[in-house]
């Protein structure tokens, strides 16, 4: 039996490049729409039965969150188009972000499978400051998406459950499929080497920190956390931040930043850590701990959420509570102190990733896809 065609609206760029090949593998033929910078439809074949649809929709340097939603509208017309202009229907929808959910619908496509990558309403603000701008936007978005979606993915249970309890419309249309982890993060680049490459002294103690620039992503306490445990531990601790741009004068001594990295380049940065912080105050599941686990360095995470609760039940990290003012530099002061400490960590974590694999993944969403397409399916 043929599989079904698949239309991906936007998506996050990882995800998909780990997901898509795999559901090539197994028949899906799928189409990727995406905002284009031309004035005509580009497509592009990154892999065997994947298509890359660029939809000229409006494009505006730097690319922000806020131009793709003036481009939303715009999207969701070229998208129609598409559909009116003798192309096949797709058998099943899938959308991986808020705006491509929504583009989904105002487009006429059939109701998505939805993954929620994150929730807007759960990150972490002010209970006294009421949501603006965008994200009172994506919060009203995401809450409808709630309702009118065919299917609800998440990336974890507890994401899951705290999800469930803000939009109990998806009771009934849930299911959690964790993503897996590129082979290059199992098999990293001699750590000398990615040291020599990023200037780390042979006898330095590196933490990494890894997060793009989002509030959320709590990287201002993590580098002053760093900034008193080095004033007690001594030179020899070091601190690089990657996926962001910052201010030399925002950077104590020790500390350096490398800038956004391509996702190509991380093995070998997490080859050259010795630890790696983790210290969002919200993730759906967390990419960045099960890379550094997959490549066999401990990660410093949050006792809660998904990877707070893994942690402290079969290790590969070390855990804190992120209400307590030193509890991140006590975490972190705990894994320089012992060195015996970094390697056993690292051994669990490796056992802990080894069981995300994107043929587990691609596997489960092959099913929900099929599932989905099936006619006459009820949800």
């Amino acid at each position: 039996m043929e599989e079904p065609g698949v239309g991906l609206s936007g998506g996050m760029n990882v995800f998909l490049r780990g997901l898509l090949p795999g559901l090539a593998s197994r028949g899906f033929r799928t189409d990727v729409l995406t905002r284009g910078r031309g004035t005509e439809v580009e497509i592009t074949r990154p892999f065997p039965g994947v298509r890359v649809l660029h939809l000229p929709c409006g494009w505006r340097d730097p690319p922000s969150r806020e131009s793709a939603y003036d481009a939303l509208p715009r999207f969701a017309r070229k998208a129609r188009e598409l559909l009116t202009a003798g192309r096949p229907a797709y058998d099943v929808v899938s959308a991986h972000y808020w705006m491509s959910g929504i583009a989904c619908l105002e487009a006429g496509l059939r109701p998505p499978v939805f993954a929620y990558h994150t929730v807007e309403a759960r990150k972490a603000v002010s209970a006294a400051t009421p949501p603006q701008g965008l994200s009172a936007v994506r919060r009203e978005a995401e809450e409808r998406l709630a309702r009118e979606v065919s299917r609800v993915v998440c990336f974890s249970e507890d994401d899951l459950a705290g999800t469930r309890g803000i939009f109990p419309a998806v009771e009934g249309k849930e299911t959690v499929i964790p993503p897996g982890v590129d082979d290059l993060f199992r098999n990293p680049p001699p750590r000398m080497e990615a040291r020599r490459r990023h200037g780390i002294p042979a006898g330095a103690f590196l933490f990494l920190l890894a997060a793009r620039e989002e509030p959320g992503k709590n990287v201002a306490s993590a580098i002053e956390a760093f900034r008193d445990l080095r004033a007690k531990e001594g030179d020899r601790l070091r601190l690089l931040v990657a996926g962001q741009k910052l201010p030399a004068a925002l950077l104590p001594g020790g500390a350096a930043c490398a800038g956004p990295v391509p996702h190509s380049e991380m093995p070998a940065l997490f080859s050259a850590a010795d630890a790696v912080l983790c210290p969002s105050f919200y993730e759906s599941f967390g990419l960045v701990p099960l890379e550094a686990m997959a490549a066999g360095k401990p990660v410093i995470v949050p006792a809660s959420g998904f990877w707070g609760d893994t942690i402290r039940s079969e290790g590969g990290g070390v855990t804190y509570p992120p209400e307590a003012k030193t509890g991140l530099a006590g975490a972190m002061r705990a894994v320089c102190r012992d060195p015996s400490l970094p390697a056993r960590l690292g051994g669990e974590g490796k056992r802990i990733a080894a069981r995300f694999t994107w043929e587990r993944c691609t596997s489960s969403w092959a099913r929900l896809l099929s599932s989905a397409a099936r006619p006459g399916n009820p949800r």
